[in-house]
């Protein structure tokens, strides 16, 4: 059996080379035909290279103009919020002698409260919470009192406490 490889060929190339198959005379033909084929297919291939290439640079030459058209455009973008912040801070600053004279007068009328609360604090802070530990703790020891004892102690409160009026 003959070794045979199959190769994808032009339709028209295939049929002009079956054409001169089987002639020994014509074997040198067949390769010169084939060799100018295949020189055809390099050119092409060089050709359509060239062509992705070019495109390749326009594609390049496109991207480059778009990063400046970005560039350009983020440029702007910061120059505007610049120019709206300094604005802003402008607005503050004219705003600011108002918001210095509101401030001042909330202190002015802070500061008695803090006086009258200072001396509030300063009271409470006087009042001796032992007299009212040991007034809850009777309280407390009355409370739990029962039979005689609670009756005896309701008697002395009804009949020696003073009266309104006296």
């Amino acid at each position: 059996m003959k070794d045979e490889e199959l190769i994808w060929v032009d339709k028209e190339f295939a049929e002009r080379y079956k054409l001169l198959d089987g002639d020994k005379t014509k074997r040198e033909h067949q390769i010169a035909m084939f060799n100018e084929y295949l020189e055809g297919i390099q050119k092409a291939s060089r050709d359509d290279f060239k062509a992705n290439l070019q495109c390749l640079d326009e594609d390049v030459a496109i991207y480059k103009g778009l990063m400046i058209s970005v560039k350009q455009a983020f440029e702007t973008a910061k120059d505007e919020q610049l120019k709206d912040s300094y604005a802003l801070w402008e607005k503050f600053d004219k705003d600011l002698p108002n918001i210095r004279e509101k401030t001042t007068e909330v202190i002015e009328t802070l500061n008695p409260l803090v006086d009258q609360l200072t001396k509030i604090n300063e009271l409470l802070g006087k009042i001796q919470i032992w007299d009212f530990e040991k007034l809850i703790k009777t309280v407390e020891n009355l409370s739990s009192l029962y039979g005689e004892s609670k009756d005896m102690i309701e008697f002395l409160v009804n009949h020696y406490m003073p009266k309104k009026g006296a």
